[in-house]
């Protein structure tokens, strides 16, 4: 077990993840669990910190994804997901007793795979249509001990080229979010364009959407719903309506994020339709040649 440092191995930690913002250790399950259900790059940073800052609703982090986990573990010294769950439920689970998690798709598949590697072998390969909503649920109860009482916030992008766009930029630069002296860090590689990728995660980002979808509907529940356009349209009002859901009537707290969209991601986003335009006429013109050599 390591002290608490403001790095772990070589990267600087966002604040939010130290032993600073740890709670009064907590003595049991947590009243309740806010799981914001989501996807990178749609802002959940920055609805996360709302949160927070508000008060009396726990920290959202992505405590069970592999940006977060390894130095959370590290510094409470848990080398197993049992020792680590009941670490992020002591010292995360807020005074109220509320427990407040982000969490991706794929997150909810490997915690699953590492609670019980048998019962759900091949989830991550079946598209959501492919899906029963008993696998949903199954799955809804193998996670209900980490997860106790759960409400649910769906928040997506519906700009799913600029997603992408921006996912490709922060996993190559290793930016992941901008505030003015926490985490602070150069850049370690320029994004390089790569066409197929981005269309990877555009389908990536469709297939992990299609799945939250289907576990609500199989969960029978309604979760708030809001999306990264909302935030940056209105964030005073979006998340004011966030926080009246959860039963706060606390004022939507300052932002403390930077913007980290640039004109490089606007010149990305023109040359990627470019491209798959030209390709598409590519593609279009080969079978309009193939259907003459066959006449």
């Amino acid at each position: 077990m390591t002290s608490d440092v403001a790095t772990f191995a070589g990267r600087k930690l966002y604040d939010l993840a130290t032993a600073q913002h740890d709670y009064p250790a907590w003595d049991g399950a947590p009243r309740k669990t806010i799981l914001i259900c989501t996807h990178q790059r749609s802002g959940s940073t920055l609805l996360g910190e709302a949160i927070h800052f508000a008060g009396g609703l726990g920290c959202p982090l992505e405590y069970f994804h592999g940006g977060f986990r390894p130095s959370l573990a590290d510094r409470w010294g848990t080398p197993d997901l049992g020792s680590y769950t009941r670490a992020v439920t002591r010292f995360r689970t807020d005074p109220s007793g509320t427990l407040s998690v982000k969490i991706f798709w794929r997150d909810m598949v490997e915690l699953a795979n590492e609670l019980d590697p048998t019962r759900f072998p091949d989830l991550a390969d079946r598209s959501p249509d492919d899906t029963a909503p008993e696998t949903y649920r199954g799955l809804a109860t193998l996670l209900a001990p980490i997860f106790p009482a759960p409400t649910y916030i769906h928040l997506a992008r519906r700009d799913r080229l600029r997603q992408a766009i921006s996912a490709v930029a922060a996993s190559e630069s290793g930016l992941w979010r901008s505030i003015p002296n926490v985490g602070e860090q150069e850049p370690r590689a320029e994004p390089q364009f790569d066409l197929d990728r981005i269309e990877r995660l555009i389908g990536y980002s469709d297939y992990c959407h299609g799945h939250w979808d289907n576990f609500f509907a199989a969960l029978g529940v309604a979760p708030h719903r809001v999306t990264y356009e909302q935030l940056a349209a209105d964030y005073q009002l979006t998340v004011a309506n966030v926080l009246l859901y959860l039963g706060s009537d606390a004022p939507p707290p300052p932002v403390r994020m930077r913007r980290q969209a640039t004109d490089r991601n606007e010149a990305v986003v023109m040359r990627y339709l470019r491209e798959r335009a030209a390709r598409a006429a590519t593609v279009h013109g080969d079978r309009i040649m193939k259907r003459n050599a066959i006449s």
